[in-house]
């Protein structure tokens, strides 16, 4: 926990809001972020690459961009603070890509996330395995949401 905030701020990817919305597998692990987030015992950021990284997966699964826009006014019920994508975080993110990104590697997306974590210091929650098994290399702590439901597992 920051020492100069009475609760924690993560930051996180498009997965919350994909698997919140939609009730996936994912879903009970990330609703207990977001009843925190409700209660006020924690924070949530994120990217402000988040919103296209949500519309680009919903437009590649067919879905209207009248009905990516109803998602996107879905994801703004759930308490959260985007962070603007400066040029320190894009080129970041495009070094990071360049170093780690491809197939079953580092998605393009995922880049800006880990840049933007990185450039605010803050824990980036991801389901992504690549990003959880190379956090140390990419220089970002990483909290595996599978994880988070497990009994006892913090936010540190």
């Amino acid at each position: 926990m920051n020492p100069e905030l009475k609760h924690d701020i993560l930051l996180v990817e498009a997965d919350l809001f994909i698997s919140y919305l939609t009730g996936d597998e994912l879903e009970p692990a990330y609703s207990k972020l977001v009843k925190d987030t409700e209660e006020g015992k924690l924070d949530l950021a994120v990217s402000s690459e988040v919103y296209d990284d949500v519309v680009t997966a919903l437009r590649s699964q067919g879905i209207s961009s009248e009905k990516a826009a109803d998602f996107v006014d879905d994801m703004k019920r759930i308490r959260h603070r985007p962070l603007p994508v400066t040029a320190d975080i894009a080129s970041s993110a495009l070094r990071l890509y360049s170093e780690h990104g491809g197939p079953r590697k580092l998605h393009y997306f995922d880049a800006f996330h880990v840049a933007t974590a990185r450039n605010s210091n803050l824990t980036l929650v991801t389901s992504d395995t690549f990003i959880i098994k190379n956090a140390e290399k990419m220089g970002v702590r990483v909290i595996d949401i599978r994880r988070l439901g497990q009994r006892g597992q913090a936010y540190d």
